[in-house]
């Protein structure tokens, strides 16, 4: 297994379960060819409006029976990367809310087994990670659960959390943020989206959102079309994702909109279209975007990007985390609650210019709050 698949992994919340190689750049047909006038107006006026409003909710609706007991101790396994930065945030910010401890190790990418087994000698009542597939950290995982510490993450990819491995997994599927995706897309084009979806197989969560988009297209608009652009972790990391991608709509000149199933992706592109002449004739959307791709937005560029909460996250593990050890268990629902962060579409300036000055969306305006009434704290 390469490490350097390993550290590219949690590049993005969502970018997290990671296959044991690396798959080669191409490209896939998935549905039918470009639609007729009459068929376009149809598939405008029948897909439903795609989320471009931020949640209200932070989605768990559960309160817990009395206020978090003091004193415990939450462990947060940290990645080296700025999107763990944001996480911590809300990690630090709501442990101090329910009056338990913070401890801390930003543990190596490469290696997050040793980061587990670094937090277990600490012996902490919960511990959280993202990112990583249970598969890569399964001996931790055992001995964690052996010493009754649960462990909690998100984002670690198409799986159901267990007694032997995560006790709970919030942003479980990004599904949802490619069926958005999807629906701005026909509406925008009047039913004429042809989409390409840029995403990296070796991580198995991505297939998740490149799939949310195409059955959200083959339900809503049967003439539109989607196919895939498989890139690899060399790619990214060389900065070849726009090359490659020019040299793909060079040769599929009917494309006009491209879905990047995380902002890392796009690094380059905008500069890259404009170099090639394809300005103006293909639309970027994109999940989990970065100030860098808001700004734009922002700026009048015609883009659509999901913000992602990457700082909610940090509250829902804390909150797993607390109601793991006062109560022992989580609710019948719970894990349905947490498996898709509440995200939208910014695609005015209007809505992206709100995000100023970080051009960072944390989750709902009073997320704390919300938090802190199902905790019963002031």
């Amino acid at each position: 297994m390469k490490k350097q698949t390993w550290r590219h992994g949690i590049v993005f919340g969502v970018v997290a379960a990671l296959a044991v190689s690396v798959a080669a750049c191409g490209s896939s047909e998935s549905s039918s060819s470009s639609s007729g006038s009459s068929g376009a107006s149809q598939a405008q006026s029948s897909a439903p409006k795609p989320i471009t409003t931020p949640p209200t909710t932070v989605g768990i609706t559960t309160p817990m029976s009395s206020a978090p007991s003091k004193g415990k101790t939450f462990f947060w396994l940290q990645c080296e990367l700025p999107i763990c930065g944001k996480i911590t945030q809300g990690v630090k910010a709501a442990t101090t809310a329910a009056g338990w401890k913070y401890e801390n190790l930003v543990f190596k990418a490469a290696d997050p087994g040793a980061g587990l087994e670094s937090a277990l000698q600490r012996k902490p009542d919960a511990i959280g990670i993202t990112g990583i597939p249970s598969a890569a950290v399964k001996a931790q995982l055992a001995a964690a659960a052996k010493a009754g510490i649960p462990v909690v993450t998100c984002s670690a990819g198409p799986e159901e959390p267990s007694p032997t491995t995560y006790a709970a997994i919030c942003s479980h599927t990004t599904g949802p943020d490619g069926e958005n995706q999807a629906l701005w897309a026909v509406r925008d084009s009047g039913g004429k989206a042809n989409i390409v979806s840029v995403t990296i197989p070796s991580f198995p969560s991505l297939a998740a959102t490149v799939n949310g988009t195409a059955d959200a297209v083959k339900k809503h608009c049967p003439k539109c079309t989607t196919d895939v652009l498989n890139l690899t972790v060399d790619d990214l990391g060389g900065g070849q994702v726009a090359s490659k991608l020019i040299a793909y709509l060079q040769s599929h000149p009917k494309v006009n909109y491209v879905m990047f199933t995380f902002a890392d992706l796009a690094a380059g592109v905008p500069e890259a279209l404009k170099a090639a002449g394809l300005d103006g004739k293909v639309t970027l959307v994109g999940n989990g975007g970065g100030e860098a791709q808001f700004k734009a937005v922002a700026g009048g560029a015609h883009e659509a990007w999901v913000a992602y909460p990457a700082v909610l996250e940090g509250w829902q593990m804390t909150d797993a985390a607390i109601r793991l050890i006062d109560g022992g268990k989580l609710p019948a629902d719970y894990q349905s609650q947490i498996d898709h962060l509440p995200t939208y579409i910014v695609d005015t300036p209007t809505t992206a210019k709100q995000l100023a000055p970080s051009y960072d969306w944390p989750g709902p305006s009073d997320y704390a709050e919300q938090f802190k009434k199902l905790w019963k704290v002031g």
